[in-house]
């Protein structure tokens, strides 16, 4: 993927992207531990934005990093700290992969092998390239657990098309820098999970679970 994204950068000089969506993933280890999960699921996307940048729009253009709410989930149970610096709009990208790397060492990397710490990553990283590149709309969301023939049999509910609604709102709608939408299109928290249908989160910096979780 990443070569070629360096074709497209190389061989479309006078060429601009609007939106860059990165929906990559891996949600269980296939054998190569958390690092594979996280190459896939975190240093992925980075590697392509960078590779891509120079063919965003300047101005007007849009990177949208497809997170997941089990990302709220494993920040939900880190200590303060670890929520604070996951969730910190500050953020620098070598405080970010340090913490990567300590969870990894710990064993503190979440649900399927890796798959929750790769998706906090993914989200802190949108905090991160918002930052970086402020005349960008840079967002997260999770689209929903949706019922394609890869979750089957493991609970998922929402159709394809359901599983648009966040997407669609964050590549087309009105959206500010650096937030991270739920699966209905609106603000989430990231260190606590919030259902859809729940009031849209305001910005607090504690938010309550009995606001979001219906």
């Amino acid at each position: 993927v990443l070569k070629i994204c360096h074709h497209a950068a190389q061989n479309a000089a006078s060429l601009y992207y609007y939106r860059i969506t990165r929906a990559v993933g891996l949600a269980t280890d296939q054998g190569g531990g958390a690092e594979a999960i996280l190459n896939t699921n975190y240093y992925g996307p980075k590697r392509v934005s960078e590779a891509m940048l120079d063919l965003i729009d300047p101005d007007s253009g849009r990177i949208v990093n497809v997170s997941s709410g089990v990302a709220s989930m494993w920040v939900r149970d880190q200590d303060a700290a670890t929520k604070a610096l996951f969730s910190n709009p500050d953020l620098a990208q070598e405080e970010l992969d340090t913490a990567v790397q300590a969870c990894v060492a710990a064993g503190n990397v979440g649900m399927g092998g890796g798959y929750g710490l790769s998706k906090a990553a993914l989200s802190a990283l949108t905090l991160v390239q918002a930052k970086m590149w402020p005349k960008l709309k840079v967002v997260s969301l999770s689209p929903g657990f949706i019922d394609t023939p890869m979750t089957h049999g493991f609970g998922a509910r929402l159709t394809p098309e359901q599983g648009c609604v966040a997407p669609l709102r964050c590549l087309f709608g009105d959206v500010t820098s650096g937030f991270y939408y739920g699966s209905d299109g609106k603000r989430s928290p990231l260190t606590c999970t919030r259902d859809p249908g729940t009031p849209e989160y305001q910005g607090e910096a504690v938010p309550s679970p009995a606001v979001y979780n219906s």
